[in-house]
């Protein structure tokens, strides 16, 4: 995969649009990409890595992408042209960010954009516009995923020096998301589930087990109680203690055996079961019988003695029952004569409230004036009605009279109103008439003036911009002066942090003698010579140690790391004062401060009249508005004037001829018995007079029904054989009484006719002639006889209920017992298979899981070829070894990794390297792992490289070692990008990415053999 051209726009910190030609860098193999801290040098690979995948590694989020310093119109781009497998292809992201609204104020969201074409011959083809699809084209051809492409393409140092000195479970999660081991995850995974179900399979069916074993224990416990209470004999103890066994507790290969021996137990039992309950059953019949008989003979006694006192108490209740049965023979035949009482008494008060109504309406019209008597309602009646027809004349022409008169005075007012109107606006119109010709000469002056602010406006904003450029030049040149200093006292330190160095090798190697005469013992031979004596050994004495000379190291690269970071301010405070000055030209600050000042002035004073422009075209536009209203006014209410005049005269005809047909109604009406011309008065007068006839005939009606209800009652009380109707009221009484009275006299009667009838029986006479029985008794041994039947029963359900519960679960409990033994069996295999698998049994001595036992040998390789790239870097010194030790603790092991010291043929752990060496150690894990996965996913050639950060570390011959590795790299056309900040690869490195930052966001420019080319 190479990758040929980046565009950036909006991204990161760069505000404008950034095009980086990666094949003319590719040109020279090896190119630095170099800033000061966070100017963006990262902020590029990250726009790599989300034109391929719309997302950013490591700890970035993909939401802040779009660049603070870019307009707000700006949309964030991303343009990557790359080949792949043969494929020459370029993506287009932009990320989702949110822009001003168009309407309004506030902001909107922008979705994500992505465009996939292919370059097909001279044209390119669009692929795909869609996210799903793009991942999934993008994932076929590269075969790498974020994360493997952010390990193997970009080679980000400090990560993989966290690598170098991870724990084994923490290396075993990033080697997962490198290499590809999902089938002996799956298998891991597979035996792990298949280990859950087993076990779970084998529970189930030991809670199956032990369910049944329950039930049958249940049905056991209750036959064995029945033997320990007594009610039924046991058979013998072995059988009793069969019965109430525990089985659960038994071993599962021995049930089967104990259910055969139970249910031969229990049969015996129930066959004795059975003979019980047929004796008990006869001897309950007899007791039984006995009970019945002794009953009904006392029973019999009992009745015929009641029967005796009865009689006895009704013969001395003989006279009262006969008055009781007179009275009731006369209040029933008074009974019937209720109705015609009742009759006369409802006639005689219909009559009574007739006339008192009759008696009212009467006062009523004598109190309107009228003498009127029962006899005459009718003829004052008719004489009333007959000018009906006139009152309703008379009313109609008052109303319509009314009306015409209110109309009328509404038209005037109205009239008067429209007259006035006409005026007042006449009046308006005439005085503002001047006031819009001097508005309208005004505005169009002041127009003119109006057209000058905005073009002041930018000019002002170009003087003020130039005014804040001087004041950060000499705020970056102030700057600059007071890092000298610092700068001086620096390069000082670094020179002594080199003296010293320099001296501790020489000394160490002067002293190498000494080291190895340390290490003599008699009778070993000498390194050197050969020889087993050694007569004169060199001394130790100011010998150097390696750690003496490792800690001048680190002092060194200390200091050229201060005095870096220096040399980049100070050349970041000089680039961008040169910038600024180019811009500003040869103005100084008098010059600038004057022009701001007289631009100030001027594009006040247009202010000032663009302002007064525009309240003048305010005031015309609402005096415009106010003379159109006042015309409009004014013609409205000229035309309501003549139309109000033409109404006024025909109301006023109109209250003529409904005054004359007013006075004709009255005359028409002087002769009605009301006595007034009022239409109100002469209706309540006839309705009070159709009410005094209504009620004349209502009092009439009831005087005849009262007269007909007393002749009807005499002829009833005739026949029903009383004197009078007072004679019949006496007799009756009320229903309640009537009825309770004939309820004694039929009680009597029956009462007298049962007792006679019990004594006439043949049974209740001879059973007067014998002994009474002793009934208690009997009873007493018929429940004696019934709980024997109950127990025997009970006792033989249990047995019944048991031998049926043992049928059915025995053959499914022989069953439950073979599956469990088998699964048993099977889970035991399973279980040390997954264990093992899973790095978790005991014959597992190194607790390695089966995909830490894939990764182990994907880290030998890793190892074996890191190992390649670190024979050249630190002299050869160190081999990175793989281990599978087994950790401390308990904890997993199999992913360790050892650094072997070739100068001390000693092995050690990797977090006891140097800085330097643990850069060098790091990057060419880096390169290694890179080498793997890229065999891993297919072989896919890798032409573009990116290595990030770490060279600080690195003296002057380590850094010239790993830069001998990186410039191998280029074998076969690759291209190797260096992205840091150590101001000593500047030199080193001709073919440069310049990366600045400032207060307008970032910069960037290619610096090449040709020369420098800005690129944004």
């Amino acid at each position: 995969m190479r990758l040929h051209r980046l565009e950036v726009e909006a991204f990161g910190p760069f505000a404008g649009k950034v095009e980086l030609d990666l094949d003319a860098l590719s040109g020279a193999g090896l190119f630095l990409v170099h800033g000061p801290t966070g100017a963006g040098k990262t902020s590029l690979l990250d726009a790599v890595c989300f034109a391929l995948y719309a997302d950013v590694p490591g700890a970035r989020s993909k939401r802040g992408l779009r660049s603070d310093h870019a307009a707000p119109e700006a949309v964030p781009c991303v343009r990557l042209e790359l080949t792949v497998g043969g494929r020459r292809l370029r993506l287009e992201r932009s990320p989702e960010f949110q822009r001003p609204k168009k309407r309004g104020t506030g902001s909107t969201k922008v979705q994500a954009r992505v465009v996939l074409e292919e370059r097909r011959g001279r044209t390119w083809v669009a692929l795909s516009t869609r996210n799903d699809e793009v991942a999934d084209l993008v994932k076929d051809v590269v075969g790498l995923g974020l994360a493997q492409f952010a390990r193997v393409v970009l080679l980000p140092q400090g990560d993989f020096a966290a690598f170098l000195r991870a724990t084994p479970e923490e290396r075993r999660e990033v080697l997962e998301r490198l290499f590809d081991i999902s089938v002996f995850a799956d298998v891991e995974a597979w035996l792990a589930e298949t280990r859950r179900t087993s076990g779970s399979a084998l529970d189930a069916a030991r809670r199956e087990l032990s369910a049944d074993l329950a039930r049958l224990e249940d049905a056991l416990t209750g036959v064995a109680g029945t033997v320990d209470d007594g009610a039924v004999p046991a058979d013998d103890d072995a059988a009793s203690h069969e019965v109430a066994g525990a089985l659960s507790q038994a071993p599962v290969a021995t049930v089967p055996a104990r259910l055969t021996e139970i249910a031969e137990a229990l049969e015996v039992r129930l066959t004795t079961a059975l003979a019980d309950v047929d004796a008990a059953e006869g001897a309950d019949r007899l007791a039984q019988e006995a009970v019945l008989s002794a009953t009904r003979q006392a029973d019999l006694a009992r009745r015929a003695q009641r029967a005796r006192l009865t009689l006895a108490e009704l013969d001395d209740g003989e006279p009262g029952h006969a008055s009781r049965v007179t009275a009731l023979e006369a209040a029933t035949r008074a009974a019937t004569l209720g109705g015609h009482l009742a009759a006369v008494r409802r006639a005689a008060t219909e009559v009574e409230q007739a006339r008192a109504v009759v008696g009212r309406r009467t006062a009523a019209l004598a109190a309107r004036g009228l003498q009127a008597t029962p006899d005459r309602a009718a003829d004052l009646a008719d004489r009333v009605h007959a000018l009906d027809a006139t009152v309703t004349v008379l009313e109609s022409a008052t109303r319509t009279a009314l009306t015409l008169r209110q109309r009328l005075d509404d038209v005037v007012t109205r009239r008067q109103t429209a007259e006035h109107t006409v005026t007042a606006a006449s009046t308006a119109l005439d005085q503002a008439a001047p006031e819009v010709e001097h508005l309208t000469a005004e505005v169009q002056r002041l127009a003119a003036a109006a057209e000058r602010v905005p073009g002041l406006e930018l000019a002002l904003a170009g003087h003020e911009e130039r005014l804040r450029t001087l004041a950060a030049v000499e705020a970056d040149l102030a700057a600059h002066d007071a890092l000298a200093p610092d700068l001086v006292a620096h390069r000082d330190v670094v020179l002594a942090a080199q003296s010293v160095l320099l001296t501790l090798r020489q000394r160490r190697l002067d002293g190498m003698a000494a080291e190895l005469a340390a290490d003599l013992d008699d009778g070993d031979a000498c390194p050197v010579c050969g020889s087993a004596e050694h007569p004169h050994p060199a001394s130790t004495a100011g010998h150097v140690t390696a750690d003496e000379v490792a800690r001048a190291e680190a002092d060194l690269d200390g200091a050229r790391e201060a005095l870096a970071v220096i040399e980049s301010r100070a050349t970041a405070l000089l680039s961008a004062v040169e910038t600024r000055r180019s811009a500003l030209g040869d103005a100084t600050r008098a010059d600038v401060e004057a022009e701001v000042a007289t631009a100030v002035l001027t594009l006040a004073e247009a202010g000032a009249e663009r302002d007064r422009a525009h309240e003048a075209a305010l005031r015309l536009a609402d005096l415009r508005t106010r003379v159109s209203s006042l015309a409009t006014a004014r013609d409205r209410a000229a035309a309501d004037t003549e139309s109000l005049a033409h109404q006024a005269g025909q109301l006023t005809a109109e209250a003529a001829d409904v005054t004359a047909a007013l006075a004709d109604a009255v005359s028409a009406h002087s002769e009605c018995p009301c006595g007034t011309a009022d239409p109100a008065s002469h209706t309540a007068t006839a309705t009070a007079v159709d009410a005094l006839v209504r009620e004349v005939e209502v009092a009439t009606s009831a005087t005849a029904r009262h007269d007909a209800a007393h002749n009807a009652l005499l002829t009833a009380v005739e026949e029903a054989g009383f004197a009078d109707p007072a004679d019949a009221a006496s007799a009756a009484l009320p229903a309640a009484d009537l009825e309770r009275l004939r309820r004694v006299v039929v009680a009597h009667d029956d009462a007298r006719a049962t007792a006679r009838a019990v004594l006439d029986d043949p049974e209740v006479v001879a059973s007067l002639d014998q002994p009474l029985p002793d009934v208690p008794a009997a009873e007493a041994t018929a429940r004696a006889a019934r709980q024997a039947v109950v127990s025997a029963s009970t006792h033989r359900e249990v047995l019944t209920r048991a031998v049926r519960v043992l049928a059915r679960l025995r053959p499914s409990l022989e069953q439950t017992c073979e599956r469990v033994a088998a699964l048993d069996e099977r889970h035991a295999r399973v279980r040390d298979l997954a264990d093992v698998a899973g790095g978790l049994g005991p014959d597992n001595t190194l607790k390695m899981r089966l995909t830490s036992f894939v990764l182990a040998a994907r880290l030998e390789k890793v190892a074996a070829l890191a190992n390649e790239r670190l024979q050249v870097m630190g002299a050869g010194r160190y081999v990175l070894e793989h281990s599978d030790e087994r950790a401390a603790g308990g904890a997993r092991s199999g992913l360790g990794l050892r650094v072997l010291d070739q100068w001390t043929g000693r092995t050690r752990e990797t977090t006891t390297l140097s800085g330097g060496e643990s850069f060098m150690a790091s990057l060419a894990l880096a390169l290694g792992l890179a080498d793997a996965v890229k065999e891993e996913a297919g072989g896919h050639d890798l032409a573009t490289l990116f290595v990030d950060e770490g060279f600080g570390s690195l003296d002057d011959d380590s850094l010239e070692e790993v830069l001998t590795v990186l410039d191998g790299l280029r074998e076969g056309g690759r291209a190797v990008g260096v992205v840091s900040h150590v101001a000593d690869l500047r030199a080193r490195i001709p073919h440069q990415v310049v990366v600045r930052k400032g207060t307008d966001g970032s910069t960037v420019e290619v610096r090449t053999a040709a020369g420098t080319q800005h690129v944004a």
